[in-house]
This record gives structure tokens, sequence and C-alpha cells, in this order.
């Protein structure tokens, strides 16, 4: 019996493994993100840069030939590039779907956004009177045919541009031509010098051939290379799989005979080749579609309406679908994947639907039946994903989407449009341009102005500024509008949702007004051909609208729909639309009143738009700066000032409450010096001519560089201040030691031993500033090669004075000894490790992989040269022989996570035993059972056993990488609390707050007593510890929040930790055990732009994912 179950469930088990594998063998969708149908956009957040330029316009008031003379069915667009130009095919019915007359138009463009008239490509053609269906009533008479199309164009081995069409039938409006039973396809080459060639026929249905048709068999031409293009079609099953739908349906030349419609295909990377159809339909092709997997069946995950739906592998060789996902042709959306099979991701593409002005036979609404550039029919020089659509079945559209593509802005706008000349250039930008509402870049004067016209009257001009989801943000931009009598602008302010939380209007009557709730509130009069200086302060985190023009306040609004977190900005010359409906009828059969009219021009301009986040910000969604302040105002008055810098005291508040995290927890002393700590950061920010830097000491130093700076704890410096609010501080500080001389690095930067690169890398994963980190790299690299140039051992490890390191009169080492010490081998390391991931982000995997390389070298090195197995510590080597004491710098491997092996564990029993490390105030920087503890030293600054921060934090800091991202069971929360509980109660003097440069590890007292150049020493971290160790979080280089707090179970019932800039938002954290402190519900909350991402019952790590 025991050996039936096991059977079973070896089988069952194999079962279960078929079918994982078969749904990752098929096309599908695991993302969270679906469409609401109840708003034209879906609520779905754009890619950014999309473009979506109407090319023709459709009027059957004003025929002429730019809009295809006056008829208003069209529809079925194709497109190519080719020969330099883009191509574009699509069907026109005079009137209404399926009713003749029916006819082919092309039109080309050189850019994209500018298009040729449309003109004739397959002419109207006439149905043999007396013509019957088998099966329906009617007889041709007086009839053509209707033009067809799911394939278009085709570029040949010879580079000959090959277009087609079908010519179907339809007895009646309801009759379907595409049922086989058409006429049959033609096709025609399109010259390099823009001419047409003869039409032929190249597949007849089965009624037709060469004796009752109007044009000639292909193989008729005496063009041999035509004809050779033309059997390459015929050739080819992925062409004659789009053509289903009209062909006999025993058509021997198409692979799959069931008329599944609308196919698109592309190759995956294995060589197989997707295809999808109307519904979502799916299947894989494992020989070129000759053959399909069995069944074709609906992709799961995907939801898509009765319309095509089109994939394809993107230049950066990551694959698109474009689809309306849901059961109505609106939005137009885009999802993403990486290797083809599982798409993870739904973005817009297209959310407008402008009114339906002329109806007709089966005319649906929104942006439909989308293709792109088929395989083989040319790739754009810019690399982008370019679409076509109709919109209504009425008018032709193009969209352009920037490849690769981004879900998410990577910085604030800041927008000078002078070095601009088109449209095409705004990448930033998502913008929508139908032909009588055009966007374009004007010069004005001297200056280039982003322009908006309008005389449509059933439709706007539009553009959109995506930018990083922003709590408060303040918004400005230069408006002017050449007219008063007419026109509207409307500026509206939205989140990810595309939910409008706030609106500005110019009106037609000349009035500047606000929008709150129903009602709108005045700000100005505005006069024509006048540029205002506009300024929007923005509060989601108290739903206000603050309005400035030219400096001057003029209006406040409440927002009329909460919102978390704004990340759009767009202007639109037109009201917004909501019609039609989820429950509007399916087909209008109706034409709206004067449809061909057009309105009085309106036009404005708008330049120089920026945004940027509001760092006056004093709340968190839990905690207010006011509960904290009375700290700041303790400060300042135990002490005088004698020295005052950038920030003096009587404006410390004001910075605390635009620039700091909030914290609170039920011990006191740790929510005192973590204030303490800020504000005293604080004192030590310089304004100088090269920008705001950090010093170390208040006072001067004579071995210190201009300005007073020392570059002994950049690193530290960096790592605390990354959680500012305001990045101004730390951005002109690090580029002052790497730029401040000349463009050069500070003369003394390199007096000292350095982990910049490492710390710039995780003050990114804080941040996310790209664009900031990779201007530095070139900067980051000379670094590196300095230390490998001059401090490199033939053995390859790296030598250092402990003097340089910061930690002169060491046990182990010497001021002028050239000892491989566990720091700057661990510096090298951890600076390598960051070098390459910074060049993987910019993309340049040679020398991303050199410097893993030199990582992994370096790795090696540390664990096989510095590695006391006598001691099982990481220790100094002085050339011959390891210095045989263990110190507290043999802990900085983890500050990196350098080590690899758990046979390195043992050394962090050491931080427990009072014989080791630990003491009654604090961590010593030397073993105590050592015989020169404490007795090595000369010279004062010794550090052979007195408790330093500047060790404390870089032990701390490696201990919560231990916890965090090791399997052991040496040290855990418990462990860590009690340690940093000894380091907060070490940070006190004389009953105050106190940070200077070290203190006796048993008394506690600070050993420089009370020398002025010892107080406020800026030399070690410990708000990043309280963050990013005891609260834990842990900053990632994803859209995931990590969170573990390293605070034991029961230590507290609750604490918070809010206001916390990351990734651009806002994240909070709080701990409530019994749920009456933040009437939020019992336990551990994460909570980004003040919603809730994750939750757990107790004190553990919580994985958020994809939240930022």
């Amino acid at each position: 019996m025991k050996k039936i179950n096991i059977i079973s469930l070896f089988i069952i088990g194999l079962l279960f493994a078929s079918v994982s594998v078969e749904a990752q063998s098929k096309v599908h969708y695991t993302g969270t993100k679906l469409s609401n149908p109840a708003y034209h956009d879906g609520q779905l957040s754009p890619i950014v840069g999309v473009h979506n330029i109407q090319v023709m316009r459709a009027n059957r008031e004003m025929p002429d030939a730019s809009n295809g003379n006056g008829w208003t069915y069209n529809h079925q667009s194709m497109l190519a590039y080719w020969n330099g130009k883009f191509y574009l095919e699509y069907l026109a019915d005079e009137v209404g779907e399926h009713i003749p007359p029916s006819q082919t138009f092309y039109m080309t463009s050189s850019d994209g956004y500018n298009w040729t008239n449309p003109e004739v490509l397959f002419p109207i053609y006439k149905v043999p009177d007396g013509f019957t269906k088998p099966g329906r009533d009617g007889v041709a008479k007086d009839l053509t045919s209707i033009m067809h199309q799911r394939v278009g164009f085709y570029v040949s081995k010879s580079d000959r541009l090959i277009a087609m069409g079908y010519h179907g039938i339809a007895l009646d409006q309801k009759d379907d031509p595409n049922d086989g039973n058409g006429i049959g396809r033609v096709v025609r080459e399109i010259k390099k010098d823009g001419s047409l060639g003869p039409i032929y026929f190249i597949r007849y249905n089965h009624n037709f051939n060469e004796k009752n048709t109007d044009y000639p068999f292909f193989e008729k031409s005496k063009d041999k290379g035509f004809v050779a293009a033309c059997k390459e079609i015929l050739n080819n099953p992925l062409y004659m799989q789009q053509w289903v739908e009209e062909a006999d349906r025993d058509d021997i030349l198409i692979p799959l005979k069931k008329t599944y419609k609308a196919f698109s295909y592309y190759h995956l990377p294995d060589g197989n080749v997707a295809g999808l159809w109307k519904h979502a339909l799916t299947s894989i092709s494992e020989d070129g579609g000759l053959t399909w997997r069995d069944p074709v069946e609906r992709a799961k995950g995907f939801v898509n309406s009765n319309a095509k739906i089109w994939g394809q592998r993107l230049s950066d060789g990551s694959y698109a679908t474009v689809y309306n996902p849901s059961e109505f042709r609106w939005p137009l959306a885009v999802s993403s994947s990486v290797d083809g099979y599982e798409y993870t991701t739904l973005n817009l593409i297209h959310g407008e639907i402008n009114p339906m002005r002329y109806g007709g036979n089966y005319k649906s609404y929104g942006p439909q039946y989308v293709r792109g550039i088929l395989e083989g029919n040319g790739t754009t020089p810019d690399g982008d994903m370019w679409l076509t659509y109709s919109v209504n079945k009425e008018d032709m559209w193009v969209s352009r989407v920037p490849v690769p593509m981004r879900a998410q802005a990577s910085a604030h706008a800041n927008d000078n449009l002078n070095n601009i000349e088109s449209i095409s250039e705004l990448t930033d930008w998502n913008i929508y341009s139908p032909v009588w509402a055009p966007v374009s870049v004007e010069k004005r004067g001297a200056d280039s102005w982003l322009v908006l016209k309008d005389k449509d009257p059933f439709d706007y001009a539009k553009v959109e500024r995506k930018i990083p989801g922003t709590v408060d943000l303040s918004v400005s931009f230069k408006l002017v509008a050449d007219q008063n009598s007419n026109g509207t602008l409307q500026i509206e302010f939205l989140d990810e949702n595309g939910i409008s939380c706030s609106r500005l209007e110019l009106t037609p009557d000349g009035i500047f007004r606000a929008k709150g709730g129903s009602r709108f509130g005045n700000l100005l009069s505005y006069q024509p051909n006048t540029i205002y200086d506009v300024r929007a302060d923005l509060y989601a985190s108290r739903r206000t609208i603050e309005v400035f023009v030219d400096g001057k306040k003029v209006g406040t609004r409440m927002f009329y729909a909460p919102v978390h977190s704004i990340e759009r900005v767009a202007f639109r010359t037109g009201e917004l639309r909501l019609f039609p409906t989820p429950e509007t009828p399916a087909d209008q059969d109706y034409d709206l009143p004067n449809a061909g009219s057009e309105d009085v021009l309106a036009t404005f301009a708008i330049k120089d738009f920026k945004t940027s986040p509001i760092t006056e910000q004093s709340n968190g969604a839990i905690l207010s700066y006011d509960n904290f302040e009375h700290y700041t105002k303790y400060f300042n008055n135990m002490e005088d000032e004698n020295i005052a810098q950038a920030i003096p005291n009587s404006e410390s508040n004001e910075w605390m409450r635009k620039n700091i995290p909030l914290f609170e927890c039920p011990q006191k002393n740790f929510e005192e010096i973590y204030y303490y700590r800020w504000w005293s950061l604080r004192k030590h920010i310089k304004e100088t001519p090269i920008g705001y830097i950090m010093t170390e000491f208040l006072i001067n130093r004579s071995y210190a560089d201009k300005y007073n700076m020392i570059a002994c704890a950049f690193g530290h410096h960096i790592y605390d201040s990354r959680w500012l609010h305001d990045s101004k501080y730390l951005d002109q500080y690090v580029h002052a030691w790497f730029r401040g001389n000349d463009g050069k690095p500070m003369e003394k930067f390199h007096n000292f031993s350095s982990w910049a690169a490492d710390a710039l890398y995780n003050r990114y994963l804080v941040d996310k500033k790209k664009d900031f980190l990779v201007d530095l790299l070139p900067d980051l690299d000379s670094e590196f090669n300095y230390w490998e140039s001059t401090h490199r051992l033939p053995s390859g490890l790296y030598w250092q004075g402990d003097v340089q390191d910061g930690m002169e009169e060491s046990i182990s080492g010497g001021r002028r000894k050239k000892y491989a010490r566990p720091t700057i081998n661990s510096y090298v390391y951890g600076n390598a490790d960051a070098l390459s991931k910074i060049h993987t982000i910019v993309g340049n995997t040679h020398k991303a992989n050199e410097y893993k390389n030199k990582r992994d070298t370096m790795r090696l090195l540390v664990e096989n040269e510095l590695w006391n197995t006598k001691h099982d510590f990481f220790e100094t080597h002085r050339g011959d022989s390891l210095a045989d004491v263990r110190e507290a710098i043999g802990y900085i491997p983890w500050y990196f996570n350098l080590p690899q092996s758990d046979k390195f564990d043992v050394a962090w029993e050491q931080v427990k035993d009072t014989d080791g490390f630990l003491a009654p105030y604090g961590l010593t920087t030397a073993e105590r059972r050592h015989p020169l503890f404490r007795a090595a030293g000369c010279c004062n600054c010794e550090w052979d056993g007195a408790v330093w921060p500047f060790a404390s934090s870089q032990t701390m800091t490696a201990m919560a990488n231990f916890i965090n991202n090791y399997d052991q069971n040496v040290v855990d929360n418990s462990t860590y609390f009690d340690l940093m509980e000894l380091y907060v109660e070490s940070q006190y003097h004389r009953g105050r707050p106190y940070i200077g440069e070290y203190h006796d590890e048993v008394t506690g007292y600070w050993l420089k007593g009370d020398q002025e150049r010892s107080r406020y020493y800026n030399h070690s971290t410990f708000n990043d510890l309280i963050i990013t160790g005891l609260v834990g979080l842990r900053p990632q280089d994803n859209n995931d929040v990590v969170v573990n707090p390293l605070i034991p179970q029961d230590q507290w019932d609750w604490f918070c930790l809010d206001n916390v800039p990351y990734h651009g938002k806002n994240v909070t954290i709080f701990w409530d055990k019994n749920g009456d402190r933040y009437h939020q519900g019992k336990g551990l909350k994460v909570l980004v732009d003040g919603k809730v991402v994750g939750a757990s019952d107790k004190l553990e790590r919580i994985i958020c994912k994809d939240v930022l």
C-alpha cells in the first residue's frame, strides 16, 4: 500500500510539473494590473514619452485630398519602414463597414510625424453582375467590392516593397465579405521613386480567376524580381496565416485553417514563433509557422476585446503586446515581457476617445485594430516601437513608443526647450496631437515653446509630463495664451491611476481659475500675448493647492479628489471627456451636428516646465514634526553656539521640519539621540564657493583641506545624509570632493581611505537618481584607479597606514606602516562591487565584468590572507605574518557582505564576549583580553581599545548585514538591539546628548573631555543604523520595499518611522502591538505615500513586491 501511494504521489508530481511547464511555454500574463473600462484611459499609467499623432482626420462636409476626399469609415491600418520612409496603408468605405464603395489608401512620412495626403493604393473594384453566394439571398448588380487586409506590406529579399489588399464581397451591410467567397488578394509594388507598379492578383478565391477579374495574375508580370517577391510571400507560412479569414476555407497554403482572426506573431529567443489572434488567443509554432500547438486557446491572464492584439520583439530584446485590455475597444495598452512568454506589466499607450462625428455600420468607439511594423518590414533608425490604428474606425493614428519602455519617470522635470527643434525630441513628454489640434515646438523670439493649437470642436491637443510619484509637489512653468476670447486650456495634476486631484483652467472669457469640488475659484483675468510665470504647490498630504502667478500668491483650493501622490501633469485644450461609457450602445448610427465644422483657432504656449518635491513637509502619514520640535529647542538652549555655519540654531527647527524622517519609540533615549544626531549633522553643513560641504570638526584643523574639509568620514556622511529630503546638501558635497578643485578632486581627498563608490551606490538605492550617479562614474573610476596604482601590494592586497584609515595608534598598525589592513581591502571590495553595478546600469557589460573580477579576487585574498585561523578573525597582515590581535576592523568585511563561507561566522561571538569587544559602554576597538589593550598608543587619538563611534557605526552596519543577509545563528535581534542601546547610552556627556571622538569603555567618559575640537564630532553614523538596522528598511535596486526590524518581539509595544524619502516616495513603518497607539490595526505595517502595502501581526521581515 505504501508503495502504491509513493507511485501515485510521483505521478501527481509529474502531472503538476508538466502543467507548470505547459503554462510557462505559452504566452500568458502574470501581472496584477487590470484596466477599468469606466475610464477612457482604463486608469492605466502611461509609458513615458509616447507620442500619439493623428495622420488623417475624416471630414465628409469638407472633402479634400487630406482626408481621403470625405470618406468617413477608415480602418485596418498597416505600417512599414522602407527606403528611409514610413508607409501606412488603410482601407476606407464611404460611410460604414461592409458597405461599398471601398478602397485602400496609403500615406508616407519621412519622420513619422508629418505625413503626405492619402493616395489611392487599391481603387474601387466592380463585382461581376449576377454574382451570388451559397445560402444567401441577393444578386450582385452594380456592386463594388469591400476592401480588407490583415497584412499590408512585404519587403522582399531583393528589397522591394510589396503592398497587398483583399477584395471581398458583401451582398448587403450585414453580409460577411471575409467568408471565403470573395474575389481574391491583390498586390502591387511601391517603388523607390514613389511610383506605383501595376496591380495584380496574387491569390484568387474559388469563384474567380484570370478570366473573370480585371487584373492579371502576378506570374504574368515581365518583372522577374516582382514575381520572385510574390512567390516569397506565398512560400511564407506566417504571411499565409494572416490571409486565413478571407481565403478559401480549404486553401492549401494556409497552415492553420481554423478562422481565428487578426493573426500577428513574433519570434522567441528559442527560435519558436508565438502566435496571437483576436480575443488574445495564442499558440506556439516550433517550425516557423507550418504547424501550431493544439489547442489554440486564450492566453492565461490576458483580457482582450474582439479586436486585434499586436505582438513584437523590441529593439532592446524585450517583448511587447499591444491591445485593448477590456471588453471594449479602449484604452490601447501595452504589456511587456522579458522572454516573450510571461507578460508582467500593463501600461497606457492611447487613452483618448474623441466623439464619433459620423455614424456608420459596425463603427466602434476607441483606438483599435493596432498593428506595428511586422518582422522584416523595416527597422526605424530610432529603434522605437511604431504603431498604427484607427480611432472610432474614422480617423487614422500612429504612435511612437520609446524603447526601452519606461513605466516610471526617473527624475523630476527641468525642461528648458531652447535646444529642442521638434516634438520628436520631447522623449519625456506624452503627446496627443490631432490634425486640427496639433502640438508643436515653435520659436518665439529667442526661445522655444511647447505650443498647443486647437480649432477642433470635437477634439483637443494634450501634452502630459510624467514625473516620479510625489506626495507634495511644486510645479512651475511659463504660460502664454495668444487670445483671451476663445479657447480653453485645462491643467490637471493626476495620480498613477489618472485621477485628477486639482485643475487650473484658462477659460474662453479670459479668466484664470482653479477647480475645487464642483465650484471654481477665479484667480485672475489673463491677457493675450502676456507671459505668466505660474507656480502650483500641491500638497497631497493635506489635499490643497496653492497657486502663484509672477511670484504672487493668487489662491488656495482644496483638492476635488484625494490622491496619495501626484505622478503626472497634463495640459489639455478642451474639457474632460466621459462619453462613451460601458453603458453606451455598441454602434452609433447618427452623425453629430456640424460634424465638419471648425472652431476659431486658439493657441497656448508653455516653456520652462519644472517639478520638484516640496521639502517643507513636516508631517508623515502618522507622525507630525510638531510633536518632536521640543528636542530641537532643547538642543538649541543647551549650548552657546560659538560656531555657526550654513544653518544656525535659529534656523535649525525649520531645517529639521523640512528635511528629516520622523521617528518615535517608547524608549526616549533612542528617540532623543535620533533627533540630536540630525541636529548636530546640520551644524556641519557649510556653504562655500564650491557649494555646500560637510565638515568633520567645527573648529579648523591644520591638516584639513580647503573649507576645513576632511575626507576620513566621507562614507559615513553619505550613508547618514542619504535620508535627507533635500538632496542638494549631499549632491553639492559629493561634487565638492570630486570636482571642487577646478574640476578635479580636492587636493587632500586621498589622504584617507575611502569607500565612496559603495556609499554613493547605496545612496542611489535610496533616491534612485540614476543621472546623478552615472554622471559621477568617470570620477569613481578614476578614484578606484588611484588606489590601485598607489596602494596595491605585490600580493594583490592593498596597504594603508592606520592614521590614513582614521585609526591611528592601533595595536596592529603604525602611522607609516604599509600593512594590509581589513579596512582598505574591504573598501576596495565594496567599491569594485558598486562600480560593477553602476556600469551594469549604463549597459557597459565589459567594464562591469572587469570590476566583478576585481571584486572576486579581493574577496579571495581577504578570506585567505587576512583570516587568522588561530583567532577565527580577520586581522591586519604585516607582510610576514598576521598581527595576532582581534580589532573591530575585522568586522568591516561584512559591511560589504564580503565573506562567503559560514566558517567566518564564529568571529561574531566576540561581540558578546566581555573578554572580546563587549564593554559597559559599547564595543571596543580592540579585544579586551589583549596585553596591549589601552596600552599601545602614545599620542592621543588612540585606537588601541577605547570606543570610537566611527568603528561602532561600521560594526553595527556590518552586523545588520550579517543578520539580514546570512543564514547564521551567532547573533540575533536581541544582540543587535542590546548593542544599539549601548551606543545610544554612550552618546551623553554630563547628562546631555553629546557626540565626540572616543570614550572610555567602562565609565563612558569622553576622553577628550571638554575640548572644543571634540564637540559635535561628525565622524560616524547613527540615524542610518536606526533606519536600515533597528527599524529595518533595507534599500533595494527594484520596486520592492523590504523591512526587517531588528527589535526583539516583546521589547517595544510600538514604534514608528515616518516621512522617509525612498525611491521618490514617502515610506512609513510602524509597529502597534495592541493597535491602540496609531489606531490603524494591530501589528507591523508598511505604507508607501500613506497607502498600506505590507503588514504582519509580528515583528518579522516583510517583502512588499512592486509597490513603488
